[in-house]
């Protein structure tokens, strides 16, 4: 059986260059527009991972990271962000921590959402390569 990939970003030729190479490598993807989409999407389907843009209407993705995060349900879910927001912002968010509002206090960086500080599993810079893809999903996905 096919691990199944939520892929959410809010342009939809992403989402198709992204499935492609998804469905290529013999994984099965589903998307979502936004955050809120998202997160619905999340706990209808149970994907085995998330690869997740940053910058989106409705709910943005980092948003949309803390809650996943915080949900016990969702919160084992490995998460690869996929975003082209250093070229926008100028800042690189390859090792940002995001933080976890109503944690506990100890600094310890994991990528569970028990602390008050988390990281996704991985990142990707758009533009990518399609290899560069595969290999971050296959570490997050412990392949």
């Amino acid at each position: 059986m096919s691990k199944k990939i939520l892929i959410v970003d809010d342009e939809l030729d992403m989402i198709t260059f992204i499935s492609e190479i998804l469905e290529d490598h013999g994984y099965t993807s589903i998307s979502a527009k936004d955050g809120v989409e998202g997160l619905e999407a999340l706990r209808r389907e149970n994907p085995d991972l998330v690869l997740l843009d940053l910058m989106m209407p409705k709910k943005s993705g980092i948003t949309m990271f803390q809650e996943l995060r915080k949900d016990p349900n969702l919160s084992h879910i490995p998460v690869v962000i996929v975003t082209g927001i250093s070229d926008v912002t100028g800042v690189d968010f390859r090792d940002h921590m995001f933080k976890q509002p109503l944690q506990d206090e100890e600094k310890i960086v994991e990528t569970t959402g028990l602390t008050k500080y988390t990281i996704p599993d991985g990142y990707i810079e758009k533009p990518f390569d399609p290899d560069g893809l595969i290999k971050a999903v296959k570490e997050a996905l412990k392949e």
